[in-house]
């Protein structure tokens, strides 16, 4: 094995820890943006925002399986996150030039779509082929570790500095810190193999379409994909706005230490992976990881209404940290329970990510709406039913099957 071959892994993590802190910076900037450029509004513009890049990823994640089947996939990756930064590096330039910013926001997330679909497919592929010896949620679920305390990093650092730079920069830095992930994969090998392509892309929707309607595990999990997309993705996706809502002063800040909170219980996501698949399998442990995640939102709810001040915000912190450590292990355990349903790896990560698309805008309207016209109060309690009906309703199903055990097909893999 060469030298860099050994160093594929360390120099992976390197590069995805410094994306992830330019995700971080990036996210919070655009968000703000959003939510500032019409207070009174701003879960709605937020969402609007973030609706027309989920439009974008999923019309493309359909295809990426056949274009990586046609060009590979470190060199699709390699072109999704060198577009990213060319993206986002043109949208600081705008910033800075002084056009006007949610305008120039709207212009640029659909091409930041098309982009990011690649990256949502092929990113768990890579994942386990940098980190081979590890299943995929092992693998998925180590390098949380590393996200999860990148883009703890990065929402502290812009928390706090966004305030007293130009517009732009946090924008900037999400461009600039993407670079060094795009060098490592496109100059070290990883030292797993790729799964080889099978899907063609005159067939992509139908395929894609023809896993959702076929009965079996593939399906279960697009069950338990569309619930948390529809009632816990809009949580960490409207946080500068539900922070605005609550009052939280100085914005930012507060809307950081959130972001912050969430990221470091991605940490606990191998531990719990690891427990969870001692005795079950990938699929139902998701569901209960769905049902921590209502936990989390109930709770959340209920320090907003009987705290305020400090008090509040400790309380929002240590639910950020449960609800972060529940939704990145469900994620593990779903990319899991995909790949070993039976279906080809792309194709089942990809059906995930096309169901992801079309669920999360939904989710994202209900919530802006709730929060817009009734509070945020009321949109925790509706998401924290949801999540519980969907999370039940999939672990029932999977008793039925005699599919909760650990064993094969999302159980207990080393």
């Amino acid at each position: 094995m060469s030298e860099p071959q050994r160093l594929a892994a360390p120099l992976f993590y390197a590069g995805t820890a410094l994306a992830t802190v330019g995700s971080a910076v990036g996210v919070l900037e655009a968000t703000y943006i959003a939510t500032t450029s019409d207070p009174s509004r701003g879960a709605l513009r937020t969402a609007t925002m973030i609706t027309l890049l989920l439009v974008a990823s999923v019309l493309t994640v359909p295809h990426v399986p056949g274009w990586a089947a046609r060009w590979g996939y470190r060199r699709l990756y390699v072109v999704a996150d060198s577009g990213a930064a060319l993206v986002w590096g043109a949208l600081s330039l705008a910033l800075f030039a002084g056009l006007p910013p949610y305008p120039a926001l709207l212009a640029a997330v659909p091409v930041m779509g098309v982009m990011s679909a690649m990256s949502a497919v092929l990113a768990p592929l890579l994942c386990r082929a940098y980190l081979s010896g590890h299943s995929m949620a092992g693998a998925y679920a180590r390098l949380s570790v590393i996200m999860g305390l990148s883009w703890a990093a990065g929402s502290l650092l812009g928390g706090y500095l966004l305030l007293s730079v130009p517009p732009g920069v946090g924008i900037f830095a999400r461009g600039l810190l993407v670079i060094p992930l795009v060098v490592v994969l496109a100059t070290v090998a990883p030292r797993g193999a790729f799964p080889k392509g099978q899907q063609r892309g005159g067939r992509a929707y139908s395929t894609l379409l023809q896993h959702v309607r076929t009965p079996g595990p593939l399906r279960a999990t697009v069950a338990v994909t569309c619930t948390l997309s529809v009632f816990a993705l809009p949580f960490l996706s409207l946080i500068v706005p539900i922070t605005s809502d609550l009052r939280e002063v100085p914005l930012l800040p507060g809307a950081g230490l959130l972001m912050a909170g969430s990221a470091v219980g991605e940490v606990f996501a191998p531990l719990l992976v690891t427990l969870l698949q001692r005795r079950l399998r990938s699929l139902p442990a998701a569901a209960i990881c769905g049902l921590a995640c209502a936990g989390c939102l109930l709770a959340f709810a209920l320090a907003s209404f009987i705290w305020t001040g400090q008090r509040e915000l400790a309380a929002w912190i240590l639910v950020g940290l449960g609800f972060g450590a529940a939704r990145f292990t469900a994620k593990a355990l779903q990319i899991d329970a995909a790949v070993t349903s039976g279906a080809p790896d792309g194709e089942a990560v990809a059906t995930l990510s096309f169901v992801k698309g079309v669920c999360d805008p939904i989710g994202l309207l209900l919530w802006a709406l709730l929060m817009t016209f009734v509070s945020v109060e009321a949109a925790l309690l509706v998401a924290c039913v949801g999540l519980s009906i969907g999370s039940v309703a999939v672990w029932i199903s999977c008793a039925r099957r005699g599919l909760t055990r650990g064993g094969v097909s999302g159980g207990v893999i080393p």
